[in-house]
């Protein structure tokens, strides 16, 4: 598609939007037709996991059908149910990452459950406990992150979204936690 033939397809969900708001079933069919690969489109590479994709679109798809009274028409419909995507996006993201965290294991379970016996001797599990009194002194913000950072094995970006923060701020922290565990440790 170029340019222009963009602009008369979007257009047509103006048209499409308006038409299912005065109650044309056909109308209606015909946009949740179009919107479902749309909303693939604009999901895909967004999300960790590929199955939740298809929980996203379907709750960005029951959040237009309830909103969709509230679409004023002569406005850009791309434009508002992209912002419906982006919202319910995050809210996924949230609950995903809520239930993630009520996971809290603790240093001991990791190292046990993570325990290599050709690389993680036995004899070591004292030094663990020192570590896990350690992170214990770090502030509780910043020893979250380090923990799923390092321990736990999120990426920044991960532990970014789970977190509200900016990448960046995640790495300074993690970069600074590990650089004062290791002044405590020597």
């Amino acid at each position: 598609m170029n340019a222009s033939s963009d602009n008369e397809y979007y257009k047509n969900w103006d048209t499409l939007a308006a038409l299912a708001q005065d109650g044309d079933k056909r109308a209606y069919s015909a946009l949740i037709e179009q919107l479902i690969p749309f909303t693939r489109s604009v999901l895909a590479g967004k999300l960790a996991e590929i199955d939740w994709i298809d929980d996203v679109v379907q709750d960005a798809l029951i959040s237009m059908h309830k909103a969709l009274p509230t679409y004023q028409a002569g406005r850009s419909f791309k434009a508002w149910f992209i912002a419906i995507i982006h919202y319910r996006k995050t809210d996924y993201l949230r609950k995903v990452y809520a239930q993630k965290a009520q996971k809290i294991t603790s240093f001991e379970d990791l190292v046990e459950k993570n325990m290599d016996p050709d690389v993680t001797l036995p004899s070591h599990i004292a030094e663990y406990d020192h570590v896990e009194k350690l992170l214990e002194q770090i502030p509780a913000k910043q020893r979250d992150l380090f923990i799923l950072a390092r321990i736990e094995g999120y990426t920044a970006k991960e532990v970014a979204n789970m977190k509200n923060m900016s990448e960046t701020a995640v790495k300074v922290s993690v970069h600074r936690t590990a650089k004062k565990l290791k002044e405590l440790l020597s």
